[in-house]
């Protein structure tokens, strides 16, 4: 924290010390024609070293421990997560499940966080990043439409799903979410997975994503990835959607009249999701989770 109160140079105010010490000095001892030798002026190098220190451990406590609980009261502003160090790796990482990924993490509290802020253009780009270094380095983020808007829906035509996102009180759960950006039609495609997620090779892969991001990035990747099969009968495969597709949220009758579900893929296998029925312009858009069968163990967590 910056100290913006006007405080007088701390050489300065030293050297004052020094003089007027030395003045009294004189006075007292000038018959005898002794004079006072200099004192090194080290008190302002003092102060320096100690605002130094304090300033590292700042730095270095807001980097390593989650002040979330104080509910963004202190401290508010002092790390980004798309500039702070990404976390180390634990002994054993190639071994931890999804539970112990999550625990690791402590990502039950940020999980139930609806003040959390929409990902920055900065933020998904620092995470799409990530992925080419430690997944896929030949992946290319060529797409014009940003991942704050999402991606193009059409091959080379560059306009997005029709949804866009933002913190709502009336997002399912409070929070993040997707809302209709237009009137959708019952049975109009209202996202491709197909033109925008990626896939992780095996679970060790996904790991070592997610062990690569800072903690609020963790948390939100075991969030919303998911498994899904490809083709009938196929193996098992981790997806991810690095941009605002990830916020839409699932729908249920649990959540109130009119929270049911939306958008749905046409099978357990497809990442193209339909609209089941009308939506109108700010609607949320919602899904079903539940679509697609979930059983980390059958994916390697």
């Amino acid at each position: 924290m910056i100290n913006r109160s006007k405080r007088r140079p701390a050489a300065a105010a030293s050297s004052a010390v020094v003089i007027n010490s030395e003045k009294t000095y004189k006075g007292a001892r000038g018959r005898a024609g002794r004079k006072r030798p200099r004192t090194s002026n080290c008190c302002g190098s003092l102060l320096l070293l100690v605002i130094l220190i304090a300033i590292f451990a700042i730095t270095y406590l807001g980097r390593m421990v989650d002040w979330s609980f104080l509910g963004g009261v202190f401290l508010v502003g002092l790390r980004s997560p798309s500039t702070e160090q990404t976390s180390n790796f634990p002994d054993g990482w190639e071994e931890y499940d999804y539970n112990d990924i999550r625990d690791h993490f402590g990502c039950k509290h940020r999980s139930r966080d609806d003040s959390k802020s929409l990902p920055s253009l900065e933020d998904w780009n620092f995470m799409r990043k990530k992925f080419t270094e430690v997944v896929d380095n030949d992946k290319e983020w060529d797409d014009p439409v940003p991942p704050t808007l999402g991606y193009s829906l059409e091959r080379h035509i560059p306009v997005p799903p029709p949804y866009y996102a933002k913190v709502s009180e009336h997002a399912v759960g409070g929070g993040r979410g997707l809302f209709a950006s237009r009137d959708i039609d019952e049975g109009e495609l209202v996202h491709d997975g197909t033109r925008s997620d990626v896939i992780f090779p095996d679970a060790i892969a996904w790991r070592r994503f997610v062990f690569s991001l800072p903690r609020e990035f963790a948390c939100d990747s075991t969030d919303w990835h998911w498994m899904q099969r490809l083709e009938e009968d196929g193996p098992y495969f981790l997806l991810a959607g690095i941009n605002i597709s990830s916020l839409m949220n699932s729908g249920g009758k649990e959540f109130g009249p009119g929270r049911s579900p939306n958008a749905l893929p046409d099978s357990p296998t497809s990442g193209k999701f339909y609209a089941t029925r009308d939506i109108a312009k700010n609607e949320e858009i919602l899904t079903d989770y539940d679509a697609y069968y979930t059983n980390w163990s059958e994916v390697g967590l």
